[in-house]
């Protein structure tokens, strides 16, 4: 009981400032339908993306676009920055973050030259996606939401 307890009181934070947006309105269909699962997304206003949880990184992607995190209290998370970035090789990224690194919540993971970016990429969207199945509510949605901002989504 305990446990059920816990897991109705995740607690993610903002990984970026920024607009705050429901997967549905993400302009890559695998992730709208939550194929990769459920989860949020931010339009970022600012080059600074922190961690959402407490947890360890478990993979850095060579092209820094995508970092995995193993959550201490809940749903493991995939962090993918931007759409096509991938294509990038790593341009404009700075990594802040290294395999087996334990984060908390608000820890500086990377920083992105946005501006230098956005014309390169499909959506310059700071996506967070849980790797278990989880259910995502959106408390802000379309709101303005600070990085590291609490209380913007509930995970069950």
């Amino acid at each position: 009981m305990f446990s059920i307890l816990k897991k109705n009181k995740l607690k993610f934070v903002s990984p970026v400032k920024g607009k705050l947006k429901n997967l549905d309105n993400v302009k890559d269909e695998s992730i709208s339908n939550r194929d990769l699962g459920d989860g949020f997304a931010v339009e970022p206003m600012d080059t600074k993306i922190v961690s959402p949880i407490d947890g360890e990184v478990t993979l850095v992607f060579k092209t820094l676009h995508a970092i995995f995190i193993n959550n201490e209290d809940g749903p493991d998370i995939l962090i993918h920055i931007g759409l096509d970035t991938v294509n990038l090789n790593g341009e404009g990224f700075k990594s802040f973050c290294e395999v087996g690194q334990k984060v908390k919540k608000g820890d500086l993971l990377m920083e992105v030259d946005f501006e230098g970016i956005k014309d390169k990429v499909l959506s310059c969207d700071v996506i967070v996606l849980a790797q278990e199945e989880a259910s995502f509510k959106i408390l802000k949605e379309d709101q303005i939401v600070q990085c590291g901002e609490k209380e913007i989504v509930e995970v069950k």
